[in-house]
């Protein structure tokens, strides 16, 4: 029997995938007969987030099969990295599922390429005033601030600063409070490395990395320079803008740690956004960019280490996170549409929503911040009001169709050129929008 971590460890191709979401649900194949009774939905894990996965198996395995019993329902539950591929394989080819769940970072390659269904609010039930401005826009075509939509937000979040308050203390730093600014952050990685002889700041640097861009663009975007025009009101997303001044401090100041202070760890190049949590557990690094279930990751593995939390440092533009989430889209076309729609307004109403988030998310339908769930939320998450302060400085990722490339790919690898000094922050910069250009023709 094929089970949900077999997905998780993505050891099968679609045709196992498939044969799993029947056997996931126990509804057999419906979603892929065709017939408007069926349903076959795709998510993703939010492992490590075990509370997270938790609200989901209820979700996909009791709550929604029991409010609609006589739908045929089935469902695959992929592993994070795996989910955007094999979407892409099998609707391309026109097959399964009825609706997918997708990071916002890869939402446009669909909503772009037509593979979508609009949704209105009417479908909905939820008034659009009860989402961000910036969610919707990442669910309409071309990244547009107005217009028709073609998925529906179902979580958002932003990061923020965490930092361990006894290396701070050590260091002579002031531990109520983080650096306010990305220059701030650079000299107390500084001090934290001469006088404590740990690494200031956890960089992730690892190529081919969603997260690292996570952690370089708000410092880029701090310094007024975007990967497009996404820092304006109304972003076109045609004018290339990587290539600028901003761009070029903030690979500076990276260089600054890595190469010249040496206040960030050695395996930068290759370290994702989990390593960190590692290091930052055993007490090697003193500042981490991360979500709240990180801090509560770390506080229920070791109570004792002290915590601190700050908005995320500004620069001398701005303050700015990612915009962080994902959105649900059914399949342009399915036969199933009806089905579909009733599965987002269940998944959306606020009690499931705020309990799908989990703890690394925060409910897309603002409705769920006064539900019953929420208060389960904030009895075990730490910091979650810094990352809602956040919120309104949150920038989106490229909402192009080609935004997963640029973002997985082109950015981490400007970055890799100047730790690696192959480039300089200059030529590394000028590069990466040569890239981009070439990407987008």
């Amino acid at each position: 029997m094929l089970t949900r971590r077999n997905v998780l460890r993505g050891g099968i191709g679609l045709a196992g995938a498939t044969l799993l979401a029947a056997c996931a649900s126990g509804g057999g194949a419906g979603g892929s007969g065709g017939n408007g009774n069926g349903l076959d939905v795709w998510d993703w894990s939010p492992a490590p987030d075990q509370w997270g996965e938790q609200q989901q198996n209820t979700f996909y395995g009791k709550t929604f099969p029991k409010q609609y019993p006589h739908t045929n329902f089935s469902y695959t539950i992929f592993g994070y990295t795996d989910m955007l591929t094999k979407l892409t394989v099998s609707w391309r080819g026109g097959s399964v599922p009825d609706v997918g769940r997708l990071a916002i970072a890869w939402t446009p390659q669909f909503v772009n390429e037509g593979l979508t269904a609009e949704i209105t609010e009417a479908d909905l039930g939820v008034p659009l005033s009860n989402f961000w401005p910036q969610a919707l826009q990442s669910v309409r075509k071309n990244g547009a601030s107005s217009g028709p939509l073609y998925g529906i937000p179902t979580n958002n979040e932003s990061m923020m600063l965490i930092y361990n308050k006894d290396l701070f203390t050590a260091a002579g730093l002031d531990p109520s409070h983080g650096p306010a600014t990305w220059e701030d952050l650079v000299s107390y990685a500084r001090t934290i490395r001469k006088k404590t002889g740990k690494y200031g700041y956890g960089m992730v640097g690892a190529q081919n990395n969603g997260n690292t861009p996570y952690r370089f663009c708000p410092m880029m975007w701090g310094y007024g320079s975007g990967i497009f025009d996404e820092l304006s009101a109304t972003p076109t997303w045609k004018t290339v803008g990587i290539n600028s001044a901003g761009t070029v401090s903030a690979l500076e100041l990276y260089n600054q740690m890595y190469n010249i202070d040496g206040s960030a760890q050695p395996s930068a190049l290759s370290d994702q956004e989990s390593d960190i949590d590692t290091l930052f557990l055993k007490g090697e690094v003193a500042m981490m960019i991360d979500h709240p279930n990180a801090a509560a990751q770390v506080h229920e593995t070791l109570p004792s280490l002290n915590m601190g939390a700050d908005l995320i440092p500004a620069g001398p533009v701005r303050r700015a996170s990612v915009f962080g989430g994902s959105n649900l889209v059914i399949k342009a076309g399915t036969p199933n549409m009806k089905n579909a729609v009733d599965f987002i307004r269940a998944y959306l109403t606020p009690n499931t929503d705020t309990l799908l988030s989990g703890l690394g998310s925060n409910p897309a339908n603002k409705a769920g911040f006064s539900s019953p769930a929420e208060k389960v939320r904030d009895a075990k998450l730490l910091f979650n009001d810094v990352t809602l302060k956040m919120m309104p400085y949150g920038v989106n990722v490229p909402l192009v169709t080609q935004g997963s490339q640029i973002w997985n790919e082109t950015i981490p690898s400007m970055i890799q050129n100047v730790l690696s000094k192959s480039m300089t922050p200059q030529q590394a910069a000028a590069n990466a929008a040569s890239q981009i250009q070439q990407i987008m023709q």
